[in-house]
């Protein structure tokens, strides 16, 4: 069978018009994995009772399950018995992985600031938010961008394995094309090429933030002298 460019080039459009809303769900699921992420991981770091032994077990229980696994219990347990649409079941199912990825790598962003900074902040009477916020932030938000850029990656790259629940996305579009003449290669090198796209586009991005960023771990902090 020869290959056919042109109905490449009809599968990458047909893929392309999923592009908005798979990138929403992902995003969207990124952004509830940072929002639950960070105070998860201040609790960890800052040992806070019974709530740092309960996050370390989900952490350990949720890094070892594989995506399809949660879309098929998350289906079972909302769609079967709830009705939820199958959307918000995927972005669950992201979430819960963006969360832990989130949490451990805002845990180690927090290990990276030294034990001085901290000290140098409690001898200028500083309270726990203004140490945060003044002192602690400036420098671990460098330390995990280019770990953030890995979970958003994660992320949409999760999203293909959820057509096994009927979401539709950009690989589903794509083979969705071939599904009358067979030409299943073209679809896949289509839905590849939007990926990779996609993927570039996110680690320029993230990869300009880092260098904006770059400096402020000296000027958030105080220097530590040895």
């Amino acid at each position: 069978m020869n290959f056919d460019i042109a109905f490449m080039f009809r599968a990458m459009l047909e893929a392309g018009a999923e592009i908005p809303r798979s990138l929403l769900i992902a995003f969207s699921a990124v952004l509830l994995g940072i929002a639950a992420g960070l105070p998860a991981a201040l609790a960890r770091f800052y040992r806070v009772p019974v709530l740092r032994s309960v996050l370390g077990a989900w952490t350990t229980v949720t890094k070892g399950l594989p995506n399809i696994l949660v879309y098929f219990m998350l289906f079972v347990l909302l769609s079967q018995k709830s009705g939820f649409p199958v959307e918000l079941i995927t972005l669950i199912g992201i979430s819960i992985g963006a969360f832990t990825e989130m949490t451990e790598v805002f845990r180690g962003a927090l290990e990276s600031v030294e034990k001085c900074q901290f000290d140098a902040a409690r001898s200028m009477a500083f309270p726990e938010h203004k140490t945060f916020f003044r002192v602690v932030l400036p420098q671990i938000v460098p330390v995990c961008l280019p770990m953030a850029s890995g979970v958003v990656i994660h992320a949409i790259k999760a999203l293909p394995v959820a057509m096994m629940i009927g979401m539709r996305d950009i690989l589903n579009a794509a083979l969705s094309a071939a599904v009358i003449n067979y030409r299943y290669l073209e679809s896949y090198i289509a839905a590849a090429l939007i990926f990779w796209g996609i993927f570039i586009v996110v680690e320029r991005t993230f990869l300009y933030i880092e260098k904006r960023y770059r400096g402020n771990k000296i000027k958030g902090g105080a220097v530590c002298l040895k």
